[in-house]
């Protein structure tokens, strides 16, 4: 850990600002149309149904929220019991635990064709084909995800950061209606960048607890 300025500090190709309580490091777009189920994955996670992919590491991106101080995962991280299938599906989600966690904003820097950096919040680029418009705006729920009973982090083992639906897993949830069904999240077509663009995921760490719905 290297700092950089005051209360900025550099961690392996993550910034972390204490002073902004944000999280950023360095990704690309991964998908630019069709059904998703994840917003943000590693290269070795669901590549094939995710909007995102990072260049970090789940385990890395948790160690830094937690210097950030995010705990409201930790008042109800769920029990081992809990861990969802490897693949997620409707009958989980028909039962899937509510998740409670930190607020987070989650967005994206980038340059488009002319050279020009632009910012846009993540879910600007997710459309909702059930109520026919883009995911709302607002923040993520940072669960912080969860150990099997064997103590694996799952997050890492399964490569998820952010998910669109309930998924205990993941270090980050969407709070938005919709998050128990799997097949109404898209690919916003008319606003994403353009597949392998590369680009800066900043997380920022709100004040207060959600709970999804």
């Amino acid at each position: 850990m290297r700092e950089v300025s005051p209360g900025v500090f550099e961690i392996g190709q993550m910034r972390v600002d204490k002073n902004q309580r944000s999280v950023a490091f360095p990704g690309r777009v991964n998908m630019t149309k069709d059904l998703v189920e994840y917003a943000l994955v590693t290269k070795q996670g669901s590549v094939h149904e995710s909007l995102l992919v990072a260049d970090i590491q789940p385990s890395e991106l948790h160690f830094a929220m937690l210097l950030l101080g995010a705990k409201g995962a930790g008042q109800s991280a769920p029990s081992a019991s809990q861990a969802p299938p490897a693949q997620i599906d409707a009958q989980f989600l028909q039962n899937a635990p509510k998740l409670k966690g930190d607020n987070v904003l989650v967005t994206a820097t980038w340059k488009n064709k002319e050279g020009a950096k632009r910012t846009a919040p993540i879910e600007q680029w997710l459309f909702n084909t059930k109520t026919k418009a883009p995911a709302t705006s607002g923040p993520w729920i940072y669960t912080g995800s969860m150990f099997s009973a064997d103590g694996t982090f799952l997050a890492q083992q399964m490569g998820v950061f952010i998910s669109l639906v309930n998924n205990p897993t993941a270090l980050i949830n969407n709070p938005r209606p919709g998050n128990d069904l799997d097949t109404i999240w898209t690919v916003n077509e008319k606003s994403v960048p353009a597949r392998d663009t590369p680009l800066t995921v900043t997380v920022t760490l709100q004040a207060g607890i959600s709970e999804a719905q």
